[in-house]
């Protein structure tokens, strides 16, 4: 069998078997909270997948998922390990924010690529701090990373507190966005917008980019081995920047994206969390872009089946949480364990025996 047919079965299997085993320990645990775990799935499942309204929910908070997990992944890949995504997020939806409301005259087709571009410069800005410490001074990216999260996130809490909070306003949030900053609807009574596209050609970039040119090449070689990559004559320092640059813009981009698809305003803590979950959209994922893809839905469904579950059930959304803890560590588990199930299905070694002579 293919060796690349194989891991992909294999990868599959895994993947399947996680999800059972997490909904296995998740129906253990509604039982014990007197819950009926058939009818708390059935109502997530329907408030996932079925109907027009809670797919497209699903997609929609799937989308800065996909966008972060995909940096987050580019950077690990490249052995540079960004967990500022929170902030990078924040700083990028701000950017969005701030030419989305104050550039004014300006076309439709114009005035959305300067938000996007606008939030992935900051982004991208906010990644190279940790990746500069990193690189020319040694210091632990995951570290600083982790405390710029904490500055990125007050930072912008401050501004819709005081210079940038819309007159008027009773909570701390920002003035509305212009017309021209908002992305266009895709259909109607739902908000699912222009940004799928976006977010399917980011995907089909990276993938292109990552396996398919030099640079791609050259960005697994530092991951793989950056000593023997610096021997080969690669500048590795050159390429690790542009790995966690790259990163910060793409989680910047997944902050603007909320703003300019259907929030088009900002407010304190309009994305809690998101920065970190993009973690974890990225390691389900594999660090690979169509895995990213799948774990940012799967993670985006679960987000939007919730609501449904809660409305339907009475189940406290808290235990989406929950759910989607073991899900991950259920995922992660299967993944990182490596197990050949082909193997283990068709004999140790994948070819029949050889009969004695």
């Amino acid at each position: 069998m293919n060796q690349r047919v194989r891991a992909a079965l294999n990868s599959i299997i895994s993947i399947v078997l996680a999800l059972l085993l997490a909904f296995l320990v998740i129906g253990i645990l509604l039982v014990w909270q007197n819950y009926n775990p058939a009818e708390t799935f059935l109502a997530l499942f329907q408030g996932a997948f079925i109907g027009k309204s809670n797919l497209s929910a699903s997609i929609v908070l799937a989308i800065p998922l996909v966008l972060g997990g995909l940096g987050i992944a580019l950077s690990f890949r490249c052995g540079i390990f960004n967990i500022g995504g929170e902030g990078q997020l924040y700083l990028g939806a701000f950017a969005a924010t701030w030419l989305g409301v104050n550039l004014t005259g300006l076309p439709f087709w114009l005035h959305i690529p300067v938000c996007l571009l606008g939030s992935a410069l900051f982004g991208g800005l906010w990644a190279l701090i940790p990746g500069y410490l990193k690189i020319r001074r040694g210091y632990n990216e995951v570290i600083t990373s982790v405390l710029l999260n904490y500055v990125g996130v007050y930072f912008v809490n401050y501004t819709l507190a005081s210079f940038f909070k819309a007159e008027g306003a009773l909570n701390h949030q920002s003035p509305k966005i212009q017309e021209s900053a908002m992305l266009s609807k895709l259909m109607t009574g739902s908000e699912l917008n222009t940004s799928l596209f976006l977010t399917l050609a980011i995907v089909a970039l990276f993938y292109f980019i990552f396996y398919k040119t030099d640079v791609g090449f050259k960005l697994r070689a530092v991951g793989a081995n950056g000593e023997a990559a610096r021997t080969s004559g690669v500048n590795t320092r050159k390429y690790l920047l542009i790995a966690i640059i790259t990163s910060g813009a793409l989680a910047g981009m997944a902050g603007s994206v909320q703003i300019l698809g259907y929030q088009h305003v900002m407010v304190q803590n309009f994305s809690p969390n998101t920065g970190y979950d993009i973690i974890s959209v990225a390691l389900m994922g594999n660090l690979h872009p169509i895995g990213v893809l799948l774990a940012g839905f799967l993670l985006g469904a679960l987000r939007s089946g919730a609501s449904v579950m809660q409305i339907m059930i009475g189940v406290p959304v808290t235990i989406l949480y929950i759910i989607q803890g073991i899900v991950i560590l259920s995922v992660l588990g299967f993944s990182y364990a490596k197990i050949d199930f082909i193997g283990l299905f068709i004999g140790r070694s994948g070819q029949p025996k050889k009969e004695a002579v």
